[in-house]
Order: structure tokens, then C-alpha cells, then sequence
């Protein structure tokens, strides 16, 4: 078993950031095992087994090809261009320093405009025109969803996508899923947890999209209030593809609830609590991660103020060593400060690369064997990633943060959600 010797050397992906991609291995034939070095992320058992015959479409020689299906139009254009942007910065990197064992990585991105329909059409051209390798990030969680029967039914690895669906992605109920987010149920128990210690006699509304993401907000805010003995007093519903919310705000005012916790797209967001303000309704206001982007903010920057959110990711403006050196390079590199959304496609590209250099070889088997063996790997802008086995749940931590002067602020440091 000969231990491939090329380890990448990129200062913002790699040195600057203190993290070493692991060292991949070859063998001559199929169901052979692999241990990777100690020191590394990915440690795969010795009695660890792969087929290494298995499906290998998308790499070739020189290339390994991989897509993602995501919204680059439409109202949630912003996160998934963000989201692009952040893994490009990676793969550029990455192949810029000689590739993934001298392969380099062709990434491709189509508009699904967060549709579940366009979804279904665009991961058939990904995997059935295109020939990706594996699906790496994508945003959104009702156009991911419905591709998920697609996916277990070719057995297509799909690595961070943010799509966070309780008991749905990020579970054995579709094991080729490699969550890395936490899920809304586990961000709204945090949140409302939090204002139900600091605000301990506020009446709570709820202003919830239909589908996924409102329900799982919802049961998670239900078991943090139960905790302390309250309840969330009115919930109203609202669809992603809303644009006018002044109805909604009035009907908001005329409940009077002194927090309005809000889980809609980004841009919702901001319309909502913009039509609050017009009729001189402005309620305490918490809402999903989302909120702490930048170009939310820039784009929202009175409605943003005072926000309170949970967090997945690191705030921009820590003093960590690693969160400084991505926010420099990544600056140097595309000329702009990163935003929220970069960093959580960069954060999706980085598990991606990891499982690709410690694969014991180019097939969706043996790529699956590295990701169920990734122990603590850190991207620097999350918690450590960590799956098993009969574990896709990558990192399950949630902190606090509010938006002041424009400043995303963290609050309280993601800690682990039982």
C-alpha cells in the first residue's frame, strides 16, 4: 500500500489557516483497506473496506468534476452566489497548489432559483449530462429536499450542503448526505432559549415559511419555551415566494407581541421587519443564522440593527488566528471582505477537499469511507467535523450573536446542542 506523497501547500487553505489536508492512498484491487497517517483528520480502520472498482464517473486522469445545485436567481440569489463564491476561492486555491493528487477540480453550479422543481432537473444534468464526481454545498433547504430520493437513488455523495432539515438530511434516513449545519430546530431552541433567560416575561409571536424550515423553528422554539414554562402566543404562516409583508406586519402589530421571531428567506427578512417599522410597530425581532450575513445587512442596514440570531459559523470580525487569516486572504485574493455566505461555502469545500485527499481511491465508495471517518477536522470557521459510520451530522453547535451598528457581535461562542 503506497502512501500518496503530494500534500497541498496553499497558505490561506492550508498553512495560514493551520490546517493539513490528509494524505490520500492507492491499491491494486478492490476491498482493499487503507490507514491513513496519524496526525491527520481522516484515520480509516485497517479492517476499513471500500470498493475501489465502485462508480468513478467524474474522474478522469486530470480532473475530478463536481456540481452543486443552487439559487443564483430569484429571491435567495444572494446566498447561493455567496455560498459559489466561497468554494471557487477553495478549488482555485486548491488547483493553483497542483489539484487533489494531481487531479484538478472542475466545478459547476446551476441555478435551481429555489425551486424544487428546477432542483430535480438541474442534479439530473449535474449527474446524468455533466458526469459530476460527487455534489459539494448548494444553499437552500425546500429545493434540496426534493431532490433527495434522487440522490439515494444513484447513491451520489453530497457533501455540506446547507439545507437544514431535521430528520431529514444530516440522518441515516439518507446516509449519502454529509450534513455539516445544524440544523433550524436545534438554531430556534438555542435562540428562544436565550430570550426566555434574558426576557423572561416577553410575549412571543412566531412569522414562519410553510414547509421544512417553519416547522423545524417552530418544534425547536416550542421545546426551549416548554423548558421554562411559557409558550410562543401566535404563529403566522408565509410562503418564500412573498414579497409583500405589509399585511403580515399589520396583522404583527395588532397581535402586539414585545419579540417577533422570524424564519423566512433572507430578503423576507428584511421586508418584514421594514414593514413593522412603516406603521410604528417595532418588536424585539430574533430570526435564523441567515441574518448575520453582510450583504443582508448592507442591503438592510436599519431593519438589521438590534437583530438577534443564532450562529453557525464564526463571526468575521473574531480575533481567532484562522478566522483572520481566511477573512486577509480571502480579501487579497477576490478583492473584497468575505461575507457570511462565502465562508459557509468555504467551510462546504474544505470538508470536500478533505474527503477527496483521504479517500483510499476515486470512487463514491471509498469517498464515503473517508467521510465516515473524518474525526475533528477543522475548517477554522466552524466547529470541528466529525462523522462516523452511522453518523451524518457533522457538527451540531450553535452560539448567539446580535447585529449592533452594523457589526455582527457574538453573544455566546457555539456550544453543542443535545
Amino acid at each position: 500500500m503506497k502512501i500518496r506523497s503530494m500534500l497541498l501547500q496553499s497558505a490561506a487553505v492550508a498553512g495560514a489557516l493551520g490546517v493539513s489536508f490528509t494524505l490520500g492512498a492507492t491499491a491494486a484491487n478492490a476491498q482493499s483497506s487503507v490507514q491513513i497517517p496519524d496526525g491527520t483528520s481522516v484515520t480509516i480502520p485497517s479492517n476499513a473496506t471500500c470498493d475501489m472498482d465502485a462508480d468513478a464517473a467524474g474522474v478522469s486522469d486530470d480532473t475530478i468534476k463536481l456540481g452543486a445545485f443552487t439559487p443564483l436567481t430569484g429571491p435567495v440569489a444572494g446566498p447561493g452566489i455567496g455560498a459559489v463564491e466561497g468554494q471557487e476561492y477553495v478549488f482555485d486555491k486548491v488547483n493553483a497548489a497542483g489539484g487533489v493528487n494531481g487531479r484538478k477540480i472542475k466545478f459547476s453550479a446551476l441555478d435551481d432559483q429555489y425551486s424544487a422543481a428546477y432542483a430535480q432537473q438541474q442534479v439530473r444534468r449535474l449527474v446524468e449530462r455533466e458526469k459530476i464526481f460527487a455534489i459539494s454545498g448548494g444553499i437552500g433547504t425546500p429545493n434540496f429536499v426534493a431532490v433527495l430520493p434522487y440522490i439515494e437513488k444513484n447513491q451520489i455523495p453530497a457533501i455540506g450542503m446547507y439545507a437544514p432539515a431535521a430528520d431529514k438530511v444530516g440522518t441515516m434516513k439518507n446516509p449519502h448526505v454529509y450534513m455539516i449545519w445544524p440544523n433550524f430546530v436545534s438554531e430556534f431552541n438555542v435562540i428562544a432559549d436565550y430570550v426566555a433567560r434574558t426576557d423572561s416575561d416577553a410575549s412571543i409571536a412566531l412569522l414562519m415559511q410553510s414547509g421544512d424550515i417553519g416547522n423545524d423553528a417552530l418544534k425547536g422554539m416550542e421545546t426551549a419555551l416548554e423548558r421554562h414554562g411559557r409558550k410562543i402566543d401566535n404563529v403566522l404562516r408565509t410562503e418564500a415566494t412573498t414579497t409583500d409583508y405589509l399585511p403580515i406586519a399589520q396583522e404583527l402589530k395588532e397581535i402586539g407581541a414585545d419579540w417577533v421571531f422570524m424564519v423566512v428567506q433572507p430578503t423576507g427578512i428584511g421586508q418584514a421587519i421594514g414593514s413593522m417599522a412603516k406603521i410604528g410597530y417595532n418588536p424585539k425581532v430574533a430570526t435564523q443564522s441567515d441574518a448575520t450575513d453582510e450583504t443582508f445587512i448592507s442591503a438592510f442596514p436599519e431593519e438589521a440593527e438590534g437583530i438577534s440570531t443564532p450562529t453557525k459559523v464564526a463571526a468575521l470580525t473574531s480575533d481567532d488566528p484562522k478566522v483572520r487569516a481566511f477573512v486577509e486572504d480571502f480579501t487579497a485574493v477576490t478583492g473584497k471582505a468575505p461575507s457570511m455566505w462565502n465562508t459557509v461555502g468555504f467551510a462546504q469545500a474544505m470538508v470536500t477537499i478533505e474527503a477527496l485527499q483521504g479517500a483510499p481511491a476515486l470512487t463514491h465508495d471509498c469517498l464515503e469511507l473517508a467521510l465516515q471517518h473524518m474525526q475533528g477536522f477543522e475548517t477554522g470557521v466552524l466547529p470541528p467535523v466529525t462523522f462516523s459510520p452511522d453518523n451524518r451530522q457533522g457538527t451540531n453547535a450553535v452560539g448567539i450573536a446580535r447585529i449592533d451598528d452594523g457589526v455582527v457581535i457574538q453573544v455566546s461562542a457555539p456550544v453543542p446542542v443535545q
